[in-house]
């Protein structure tokens, strides 16, 4: 038998949470975890303050180059920025 894994995308869209959100959220939760600030994430992915403030809002969309400098920010795999969280807590191993 043969698993067919779903994308974060196609997952996102069947629990109704768009993966721009689904990436908002979880950058919002590392904000909190690390103690740091929107200005010091938006300053190591080289935007503006601004620029970031418009991710969040949902006015300008995360792409693939955002995600990637933002987990490298947090050091964390791209992945854990777009994944949806079970019972399990994705943080449970930071």
């Amino acid at each position: 038998m043969t698993t067919v894994m779903a994308s974060p995308a196609l997952k996102a869209r069947e629990q109704g949470v768009s993966l721009q959100d689904r990436v908002t959220y979880n950058v919002k939760v590392l904000i909190a975890i690390r103690q740091t600030s929107q200005k010091d994430l938006a300053q190591a992915m080289g935007i503006a303050a601004p620029t970031l403030s418009q991710k969040f809002s949902g006015r300008t969309r995360w792409n693939m180059d955002d995600i990637e400098k933002a987990s490298g920010f947090f050091n964390v795999k791209p992945e854990a920025l777009v994944a949806g969280h079970g019972f399990e807590p994705w943080t449970s191993g930071l």
